[in-house]
């Protein structure tokens, strides 16, 4: 019994010489197939564990710019709700109160109750989609509270000045009504 078990399982009638040649193919496209470089099925499975998990990074990053998106349309939202149900409409007016908007001076034309509210602090501006709002102290506080950025001029401090009425070598002048600074 010097042949190979194939041989000699085909000696003994227990495998047809057509089954050999089929077996014998399978053999000689494995051996190919391995010095050919492909690739054996950890790699491969290494590969699929690694895409899936770039892919649930992916996903997990695209979820946290949905949510915040979401979060930011909410706050917005919330916002412009706020501004509607407390802004003053009906402040037209000839007295125009200059101030800074995305780095460029504007100006709002005030009646005189709310030019003088606006400068002493108890009312604010607020913006919405580049849209100028007047608001009171407390909403403005409110919005403030929420976000910032929706907040033009607040004033949580009245104005005072850095000198003391004592010191004002002016104080004796008396100054002009028609004077706007």
């Amino acid at each position: 019994m010097a042949g190979s078990l194939q041989d000699q399982l085909k000696k003994s009638g227990l495998v047809s010489k057509k089954k050999s040649q089929q077996l014998d193919a399978e053999k000689r496209k494995k051996i190919k197939a391995k010095n050919k470089g492909q690739k054996s099925n950890n790699e491969i499975a290494e590969k699929v564990k690694q895409a899936k998990l770039q892919k649930n990074q992916d996903d997990q990053k695209l979820n946290q710019q949905q949510q915040q998106q979401i979060k930011q349309n909410e706050e917005k939202a919330r916002i412009n709700q706020i501004i509607d149900r407390a802004k003053i409409k009906d402040c037209d007016g000839d007295t125009a109160f200059n101030f800074q908007f995305n780095n460029k001076i504007k100006t709002l034309y005030l009646n005189k109750e709310n030019y003088d509210a606006l400068v002493a602090g108890s009312l604010g501006l607020c913006q919405i989609d580049n849209i100028i709002f007047l608001l009171p102290k407390a909403t403005v506080n409110k919005i403030n509270s929420i976000n910032p950025a929706y907040v033009v001029l607040h004033q949580d401090k009245p104005n005072t000045t850095p000198e003391s009425e004592s010191d004002d070598p002016y104080a004796d002048y008396e100054i002009p009504d028609d004077l706007m600074w």
